[in-house]
């Protein structure tokens, strides 16, 4: 096969050479379109078959997927962003020499612009009567035709240009990405939240529990980190006076990737002041049903079989409560030493240097995550790995955080935010000390952010949306990069 696509290559390298030497140019500035193939098809549900509409001309252009020659005429699929139309070129109507021209220096993939009528064929297909065209584009490699289209899903990431042109379904994915952004915003508009930007380059990351990339700022001799949150940016703007605002952000992690990771992702965070995290609760639920029924058209939708219902109100339950739901183990008032040896019990991969928090959060994620497959709120995480969210009033070992879990995966992170500056630098001063020991994942002091709290940050609840994982479940998608249009791969042959 690698013998057939080289000298096919060559073959049209031969052409492009050709071209040039007669004066053609393979690769045109412009050209001036009148219609897209589906409005095309739009307007043409009258047309009868072999009917001639010389009055509905159009001028199209697109990429050639198909040649097909039958004596004196010739007949070409055109693929364009909107869909197919045939193409009918007759040589007595466009003369000896574009018919030759079409026949002998034209491949599948070329790129050309076509003018004509509409019209229907015998058998009833809607198809363009060219009266001129000319070549836009002239394609070197070829189109994978020998396996009825791009069916190697490694090659489809990879190469992406060549997957949306082989299976434009492909495309219905992102265009239903896209309209999950544009509900995601429209929804937080129309609640008065406004749309913000903040650093994706930081000198200090934060906001979350990750390890950065980084890099250098050669012009201040300094060290700066592609952004894990944009978190700790939104919290000083709502110290500046902000009382709603949100972003769409783009962030990094320097961790492993599999189906539900890639090192580049989207997160979509919000912050409104006078808020708590029972307010982020009803927000996120209501956000994202609006969402569903913008794409959906309805509330349930069937991922991977599974059927998930997203009308609200949602389930909510706190997370000891979901321990001893799906254990029988009750950890509400264990000591560390008792919540490591009922994690040993249940075969939980507890270290004794663990925290309680922590030992809870591993038997949580090992033993409770795996039967979350509807929409559900799990609330009330321990303190300890929660260090940005207030603690909760009536139990200082637990945070008012919640996160949701929809088809056993965290969508949503979320919590009342900790605006004590003291609190902060005590939890961060830990960080760095579990930083030195060889946490990579450990937070950093920042002291900007602490003297933004200083000068006082009103009551605050954010709440962060993994919109990836949100589209998946939107597109029934198994993979994040089914969902990523260039989807970070390990560098590939030559």
């Amino acid at each position: 096969m690698k013998g057939k696509a080289h000298s096919e290559i060559e073959e049209r390298k031969a052409k492009l050479s050709e071209l040039l030497k007669a004066g053609e140019d393979p690769y045109k500035r412009k050209f001036e379109k009148t219609h897209l193939i589906g409005e095309i098809a739009e307007k043409s549900g009258k047309i009868k078959k072999e009917e001639r509409r010389r009055n509905f001309r159009v001028s199209v252009a697109g990429r050639i997927r198909s040649i097909r020659k039958h004596g004196g005429v010739i007949f070409s699929d055109l693929q364009d962003s909107s869909g197919r139309l045939q193409l009918f070129l007759e040589m007595k109507t466009i003369g000896s020499r574009k018919f030759g021209f079409f026949e002998n220096m034209l491949n599948t993939g070329d790129i050309i612009g076509a003018k004509g009528f509409v019209f229907k064929t015998k058998r009833g297909e809607l198809s363009v009567w060219v009266k001129d065209f000319e070549l836009l584009t002239k394609s070197i490699q070829p189109l994978p035709k020998e396996w009825f289209g791009l069916k190697d899903k490694e090659l489809r990431y990879r190469q992406r240009y060549v997957d949306l042109i082989m299976n434009p379904e492909v495309r219905q994915t992102f265009d239903k990405r896209a309209k999950t952004i544009e509900a995601i915003r429209g929804f937080l508009k129309e609640r008065n939240f406004v749309e913000v930007e903040t650093p994706i380059l930081q000198p200090v990351y934060g906001g979350a529990s990750a390890r950065p990339f980084e890099s250098k700022l050669h012009a201040l001799d300094m060290r700066v980190y592609m952004r894990i949150a944009n978190e700790m940016y939104l919290k000083r703007l709502i110290v500046g006076g902000y009382e709603r605002v949100f972003e769409f952000s783009t962030d990094f992690r320097n961790e492993g990737i599999d189906r539900l990771h890639n090192p580049e992702f989207l997160l979509m965070e919000t912050m409104c002041a006078y808020a708590d995290y029972r307010e982020s609760m009803e927000v996120t639920e209501k956000m994202i049903e609006h969402v569903v029924r913008k794409v959906h058209g309805k509330t349930k939708v069937v991922y991977q079989g599974k059927v998930l219902e997203f009308r609200t109100p949602w389930k909510r339950m706190s997370m000891l409560a979901a321990i001893k739901r799906y254990t029988k183990k009750d950890l509400t008032k264990t000591d560390r030493e008792k919540a490591y040896k009922i994690a040993k019990q249940l075969g939980v991969e507890a270290e004794k240097s663990m925290s309680w928090g922590e030992i809870v959060m591993q038997i949580f994620e090992e033993k409770v995550e795996e039967h979350l497959i509807q929409p559900i709120h799990i609330y009330d995480f321990p303190a300890d790995v929660s260090g940005l969210a207030k603690r909760n009033k009536d139990d200082p070992r637990l945070a008012e955080r919640f996160e949701t879990f929809i088809n056993t995966w965290e969508i949503v992170n979320s919590y009342s935010e900790g605006n004590d500056p003291e609190e902060l630098r005590k939890y961060w001063e830990k960080a760095e000390k579990d930083l030195k020991r060889g946490d990579k994942e450990a937070q950093r002091m920042d002291m900007d952010f602490i003297r933004a709290l200083e000068y006082g940050m009103p009551p605050t609840s954010g709440i962060g949306l993994g919109v990836d994982r949100l589209v998946m479940i939107l597109t029934d998608s198994p993979s994040i990069r089914d969902v990523l249009l260039f989807p970070f791969m390990r560098p590939g042959e030559k």
